[in-house]
């Protein structure tokens, strides 16, 4: 496959999981009761939306954006350079920065880890000597509601390398490691490209 198809294949993927922090911060603000029309909204959201535009490639990082129902959202991705354990069989795994400047959060960070985790778990994030505890749900991990994703960007601008740890259903501790070499030229691209 070459670089071109797996960029494609790539845009494809993250804009089929894209909206799933949306539907996330619509589950904080909602009864849950009314989760069911959250998600229902969100269905619909995806459909009124453009294909993503590439912004660049920076080093390990690439760059993105699309309109979301209008607004324009851009956000930045990386693989993992190294996974453990090499035997188990997961799903696309990517770190990502969404950066929403009409949103009250503006800025997200999520991990997708190819694999459900451990129900009500946790995953540690490493930069440097900096520890970060993440939320979960489904695949996904993200700052918990109440803290701030800027502390975590603020590392990840400083850092050369950042450490995921996570659990999945089935009891595995995974790690995954990712370069931050091109970190802040990217997350600088989507918050110009975005304002």
């Amino acid at each position: 496959m070459s670089i071109q198809d797996k960029s494609t294949s790539l845009e494809k993927t993250i804009r089929g999981r894209y909206s799933f922090p949306m539907i996330i911060s619509l589950k904080r603000i909602l009864a849950t009761g009314a989760a069911i029309a959250g998600l229902f909204l969100s269905t619909q959201a995806i459909a009124a939306n453009s294909d993503p535009r590439a912004l660049g490639t920076f080093k390990d990082w690439q760059a993105y954006t699309w309109l979301e129902n209008g607004s324009k959202v851009c956000y930045m991705l990386s693989r993992p350079n190294k996974s453990l354990p090499q035997n188990v069989k997961r799903g696309d795994i990517y770190l990502m920065v969404t950066y929403r400047p009409k949103s009250r959060s503006k800025e997200e960070v999520s991990h997708v880890t190819g694999y459900t985790y451990k129900n009500k778990s946790t995953v540690d994030i490493v930069v440097g000597k900096r520890k970060f505890k993440l939320a979960t749900d489904g695949d996904v991990a993200w700052i918990p509601e109440g803290e701030s994703d800027a502390k975590l960007i603020s590392a990840m601008r400083r850092g050369s390398k950042l450490i995921v740890k996570g659990r999945s259903s089935r009891g595995t501790l995974t790690t995954d490691s990712y370069s931050l070499q091109g970190f802040t030229a990217a997350h600088k691209q989507i918050r110009k490209s975005c304002s």
